[in-house]
């Protein structure tokens, strides 16, 4: 079902936050996000916890984001995409290696609707991205994770799906 978005256009800006801000306080109620930032990557994490069952660590767990139920740590990345995005846009840098694998996703970013997603080792992300010491971590360009480790899209989709 497409939700309703003709009127919003029409409305105050004001009013535009406060229906984002109580959209967001529904996700948070359904644990489909943790935070009340934009909600990609808590979105990203909860599907990732779904795929792989297993236990999503606090925020402020700094190397993963989510144990899963065969014992492995998880990183999840996440970002949207659109028409508009640079060739050389990047997820969210790498500060650590203290996981087992990373799993990078794209959604579009008009819809929030599942793109791609990508199960990497840390070997192969500290091998593919380039360090930067401004940000003090690794950076990995969304082209070049689309291209790494195995495309996992299916089980996210039929995560969305359930």
């Amino acid at each position: 079902m497409e939700p309703a978005r003709d009127n919003l256009s029409e409305l105050s800006i004001p009013d535009l936050l406060g229906g984002y801000a109580a959209i967001l306080q529904e996700l948070r109620d359904r644990n489909v996000v943790r935070t009340r930032n934009a909600p990609v990557g808590d979105y990203a994490e909860y599907l990732a916890a779904r795929v792989y069952g297993g236990e999503l660590v606090a925020n402020s767990v700094k190397s993963y984001d989510l144990l899963a139920a065969d014992g492995r740590r998880i990183q999840v990345k996440a970002r949207a995409v659109g028409s508009d995005t640079r060739s050389g846009a990047i997820f969210s840098v790498f500060r650590s290696f203290d996981f087992d694998v990373a799993v990078l996703i794209t959604f579009d970013s008009s819809s929030y609707a599942l793109r791609l997603a990508r199960e990497v080792t840390a070997a192969d992300i500290e091998a593919a991205g380039r360090h930067s010491s401004h940000v003090n971590g690794h950076r990995v360009t969304i082209t070049a994770g689309a291209r790494l480790g195995i495309d996992v899209t299916p089980r996210f989709r039929a995560a969305i799906s359930e």
